[in-house]
């Protein structure tokens, strides 16, 4: 065999196994869907008459139209087998292009060949319709000027390379039948003569051998080229009798041919039989070797030129071919290397058609790689670059080691290496790296989905994404075809698999987060990476300069022990777009870093250590979002009024003097016009120290110019003075604000649970009223947008209906916290009847209420009050003595938390009249009931139903609950009941089935953990709370000190993430601690130990603690909280 045919043999790199599986289906579903075809498209009757025309005519006229349609798709289902069989014979895995055509039940609208910019249009269109004479056009001599020998060797050879992939499929079918008859054509008798010695070469290659003809019981080569007229074919049968060793009588024609065909049903056979030479041809039918060919193969060698075609009549019948391979079209690598680099320039010179010919017997049919090489070339007239390329092709790479490649086609691996990715700038091989982490490209993904990975993950805007993949697609290094949802994106398995080791070489992606690194990983590989994540680790140092010339993501935060960054470790990332710092122990920022022109996102929250912002914050002029939100910076320099691209602002000033009369370090927070020039502001948070005096002065000043700022979103900023409402205009009311409202001062311990803090921050347009007498106007507008409400220490009112209950109908979340004039919640005043009470109210929470008597007093509530209420958490209310009435109770449908502790008066939770009333089962949608520190609680519902769906109830501290009643108590839904175990054993009245979910409290462990409402909204836990999640930006922050440090400095903590338990042992709260240092105290002889969560490192987790005894007798220990567990609470 030539050269080519040497490689398609060698390269069984041409027809992997996945291929050849593939191309056995798709032969065998091509063949039943054209049988099914030719059942359905047999004619129809129909059933009325047209006007001039008998029936019998319409009848004859409409079967004739059946006919021709039916004829139409079968040849289409040929043409579309034929093509995609020869494919499946190039090394190219084309599985995405035949899935929906094996996979699907044959029709003409589902069945496009997903083929675009693989070959050349006008060979796609003739497949759809089923037309070859198209295809002759393509293919035949006419349309190139000139093939040369070379390539009409290797279209011949390409040809029996089919043909004996095709073999090996069918032998390795399950179902031998699918196909029996190959009709293998070539453009002239000469090379018929050609082709069949290579097909006998072919069978005689051990390889083949083994594959092939073992599994036939026997193996025919007939040449009918000896016999060469119809006349002659008793001798034909003879002589195939002879090759069968059967017995014949000279010429009995009839027993011969019966002969024949009683062998070929018994036994498997391969029959290569040559058709004659000329105009005559031979029918199997007639020589024995069709009719009963059952389970054998008959593969013809014949003759595609016209003459012969005309004579096909007498021959075998399209209809019963099962497959037709074709050495013209086995022209199609040159074909498309030709009609993709301009044929006009193939044949522009003997020199470039020369070369043009050995580029396409090196790609070796791989008709990705010929593309790719054809469009490098397009276009050029100058034949040292076609040398070129034909160089590039023929030798490795030495920048790339092949090896690692292994089982990947080598023209494939040269090509692409050393004509495609050198060639690329460098945002297209990022582009290509990032799609080795979407497996699903292979199979094709849509084009929009590609374009926003890459804009997401690589930070490249909509026009430049677009252009990358343009270009992509036009130089054929993706695929593309129409599908449902638009058009989709492909990339070739072998091409994908390139990138994957590449891309381990250079990673775009450094992620090493949470894994207890001491120090960053080796730099070598920093510098083609886009993002490094190193967040969670126990860095401590950082490389010099390390160079990341592609780096647009840098994430450092958590590594709590990173105290200082290289003052040039900035220098070579000049890409660098986002960069976060937070919760690190930074004191300053390196001058490296305001060299960073594109720098875009800036996270500094958490630094506790981080004191000053340098002036030199306003080189960065791209920043678009600056985070500062719990640092100690003092006050803004006048240079941030340069950012006036950023859009996102979090601030966090403290200020502390040590003497009464030591002056500020600055005698303004913000200074006057820096606001005022960030015209593209659209998030705006500001926290400061509520005892910073500056604070009041400063926010007369700049408050005009935050009101000024029209594309403003989000605010959220701490209001001292009441006054200063009346300058807010009403489209402020209309954004997402977040105000705390009053006198925020001398605040050290909040009464608050975290969670419920949490409740209140993560709510949009809030206001916190703190500490204030009486209500104004501003005050009711505001509540009037509002949708959260924390009413904190107000001083005069009594009932949330001195603020017009129409101003209460937005809000969502309501939070009362040591209102001590407050008597109810609602009620107790004229009341209109027309206009909702709390209609919307979802969260209710109420703190340190001295003196609440009742939610509701007065006559019968509005049906619509708390109708949609769904958490409902008392604590401390000591006055407390009726929680429902009978009518209040028929609002709560939807109530499905309920939580009472420590209110000693109450006795019940419905009022001793209700009882007398006992219709139906109350709250349906309750599933949490807890009742903690209720000395007098007797009974739990008075002897109504409630909480048919209740799931889980507890009590603690309730000495005079003798008895559960199954009257009170009817759900069925019940799966646990928690309580001391002595309570338990005095129960009167205990079923089996609670004794079954009861689980005792154990006195000495936190009583919160183990009811497990740490992440319980409005559930004051105390000890070893967790949301399950870290908290939100606290934005409009206030600050205490504590004690002051060895450098005379204060260490600042937010007051809503600090709360205190005083006890008489130490008790365990149900999460890991680490101690990590001590201290004495002036004037006391016991040392306070410090904490920290286990799990700052590896989780995350923030949480600290310090404990220490302040009494010696009896002993009692102070343990102070700070932060909130985001960890995994241990079992």
């Amino acid at each position: 065999m030539s050269k080519a045919g040497d490689t398609a043999k060698a390269e069984s790199e041409g027809a992997s196994a996945s291929q050849t599986s593939t191309l056995t289906s798709l032969k065998s579903t091509i063949s039943s869907q054209i049988l099914s075809s030719n059942m359905s498209k047999a004619g129809a009757t129909p059933k009325t008459e047209s006007e001039g025309a008998s029936a019998s005519q319409i009848r004859t006229l409409t079967s004739l139209q059946s006919t021709i349609s039916s004829l139409e798709l079968i040849n289409s289902l040929r043409r579309k087998r034929d093509l995609m069989s020869l494919l499946c014979s190039y090394p190219l895995d084309m599985r995405v292009i035949f899935d929906d055509f094996i996979s699907k039940p044959y029709c003409e609208s589902k069945l496009p060949l997903k083929l675009e910019g693989l070959l050349p249009k006008e060979i796609i269109r003739d497949a759809e319709n089923g037309d070859r004479s198209g295809s002759n056009f393509i293919f035949g001599d006419a349309n190139l000027d000139f093939i040369p020998e070379a390539i009409l060797d290797m279209a011949a050879d390409l040809a029996v390379h089919q043909l004996m992939e095709t073999l090996i499929s069918i032998c390795k079918s399950k179902n031998p039948k699918h196909a029996k008859c190959i009709r293998l054509s070539t453009r002239s008798d000469v090379e018929k003569r050609t082709v069949m010695e290579k097909v006998t070469a072919a069978l005689n290659d051990k390889h083949h051998s083994l594959d092939i003809l073992n599994s036939f019981h026997g193996h025919l080569t007939i040449d009918a080229t000896g016999y060469p007229t119809s006349e002659a074919e008793k001798e034909l049968k003879q002589h195939i009798c002879q090759l069968l060793q059967l017995s014949t009588i000279k010429y009995d024609d009839i027993l011969c041919t019966l002969q024949i065909e009683d062998e070929m049903s018994r036994s498997r056979y391969l029959v290569i039989l040559v058709d004659r030479d000329g105009e005559e041809i031979v029918d199997p039918q007639k020589v024995g070797l069709y009719g009963t060919l059952l389970t054998g193969v008959l593969v013809l060698i014949t003759t595609d030129s016209p003459s012969s075609q005309q004579a096909k009549e007498g021959g075998l019948k399209d209809g019963l071919v099962n497959l037709e391979i074709r050495t013209k079209e086995h022209l199609l690598p040159w074909v498309v290397f030709c009609d993709t680099a301009g044929k006009e320039f193939v044949y522009s010179s003997d020199a470039i058609l020369t070369t043009a010919v050995r580029i396409v017997e090196e790609c070796r049919s791989h008709l990705h790689a010929i593309l790719l090489v054809a469009k490098w070339l397009k276009n050029h007239q100058d034949v040292r670059m076609w040398e070129l390329a034909l160089h590039k092709l023929q030798f490795t790479n030495p920048s790339h080691d092949v090896i690692n490649f292994h089982g990947l086609n080598s023209i494939m691996i040269n090509t692409f290496l050393n004509l495609i990715w050198d060639g690329m700038n460098k945002t297209q091989q990022n582009c290509l790296l990032s799609c080795s982490g979407i497996p699903k490209i292979r199979d094709g993904i849509v084009d929009h989905e590609l374009m926003n990975h890459w804009m997401s993950s690589l930070f490249v805007d909509a026009g430049e994404t677009e252009k990358n993949l343009r270009q992509l697609v036009e130089n054929s290094i993706f695929l593309q075809f129409d599908g449902v949802g638009g058009r989709y994106i492909w990339l070739p398995e072998e091409t994908y698999q390139m990138l994957e080791w590449i891309y381990t070489l250079y990673p775009l992606f450094i992620e090493k987060s949470n894994l207890g690194l001491t120090e960053p990983p080796n730099t070598d590989k920093w510098h083609n990476a886009v993002r490094i994540e190193l967040a969670g680790n126990k860095i401590s140092e950082l490389p010099e300069s390390p160079d990341c010339l592609q780096l647009k993501v840098l994430m450092l935060h958590r590594n709590a022990d990173l105290t200082k960054i290289p003052s040039s470790f900035f220098y070579h990332m000049p890409l660098l777009c986002i960069l976060n710092l937070s919760y690190t122990s930074v004191r300053e920022l390196p001058c490296s870093l305001f060299f960073l022109e594109q720098l875009r996102e800036l996270y500094l929250k958490g630094c506790e250590c981080f004191m000053k912002l340098p002036p030199e914050i306003g080189n960065l002029e791209k920043l678009e979002k600056l985070d500062l939100d719990e640092t100690q910076i003092t006050h803004l320099p006048k240079e941030v009024q340069k950012l006036t691209n950023i859009q996102s602002l979090t601030l966090c000033f403290y200020e502390y003097h040590v003497k009464k009369n030591m002056p500020y370090s600055c005698s303004m927070i913000i200074p006057s016009g820096v606001l005022s020039k960030l015209n593209r502001l659209e998030h705006l948070c500001i926290g400061v120290n509520p005892d910073d005096a500056r604070w009041n002065k400063n926010m007369q000043v700049i408050l005009p110019e935050i009101l000024g700022l029209e594309c403003l979103q989000t605010l959220s900023i701490y209001i001292p003075q009441l006054e200063l409402l009346k300058l807010i205009p009403a489209r402020i009311f209309e954004l997402d604000f977040r105000f705390i409202v009053g006198c925020h001062m001398q605040r050290i311990i909040s009464s608050i649970p975290p969670a419920t803090d949490v409740e209140f921050k993560q709510s949009d347009c809030s206001l916190k009223f703190v500490k204030r007498e009486g209500v104004t106007d501003e005050i009711k507008m505001l509540l009037r947008h509002s949708k959260a409400l924390f009413l904190d220490r107000h001083f005069t009112l009594k009932s949330l209906t001195e603020f017009e209950m129409k101003n209460l109908e937005q809000l969502r979340v309501c939070i009362l916290a040591e209102c001590k004039e407050m008597q109810t919640i609602g009620g107790g005043g004229d009341l209109d009847d027309n206009i909702d009470m709390l209609p919307h109210l979802l969260f209710l929470s109420i703190f340190q209420m001295k003196n609440l008597r009742s939610i509701w007093e007065g006559s019968t509530p509005p049906h619509c009050l708390f109708g949609m209420l769904q958490s409902l958490s008392l604590q401390s209310c000591p006055k407390l003595v009726t929680l429902f009435s009978l009518d209040f109770l028929g609002n709560l449908s939807l109530l499905k938390k309920l939580i009472v502790k420590d209110c000693p008066k109450l006795s019940t939770l419905i009022s001793h009249e209700s009882s007398k009333r006992n219709a139906h089962a109350f709250l349906p949608k309750l599933s949490k009931l807890l009742l903690l520190h209720l000395p007098e609680l007797s009974s739990i519902s008075n002897g109504l139903q409630i909480g048919p769906g209740l799931k889980e109830i507890a009590f603690y501290d309730c000495p005079k609950l003798h008895s559960l009643s199954r009257k009170e108590l009817v759900s069925k839904e019940l799966t646990a009941i928690k309580g001391e175990t002595n309570w338990w054993k005095s129960l009167e009245g205990r079923t089996p089935n609670f004794n079954l979910i009861f689980s005792p409290i154990n006195e000495e462990a936190d009583l919160m953990t183990q009811l497990g409402i740490c992440d319980d909204d409005g559930i004051d836990n105390g000890p070893g709370d967790s949301v399950g999640k870290p908290s939100q930006p606290t934005g409009i922050a206030t600050c205490v000190s504590n004690s002051p440090t060895r450098r005379g400095k204060y260490r600042r903590r937010r007051i809503s993430k600090t709360w205190e338990v005083e006890t008489s042992y130490l008790t365990e709260d149900g999460y890991a601690w680490r101690k990590y240092g001590q201290k004495s105290l002036f004037n006391n002889k016991y040392l306070r130990h410090y904490y920290r969560c286990t799990h700052k490192y590896d989780q995350g987790c923030l949480a600290t603690k310090h404990v220490q005894r302040i009494g010696e007798d009896p002993p009692l220990y102070k343990t102070v909280y700070s932060g909130q567990h985001t960890c995994r609470r241990r079992p």
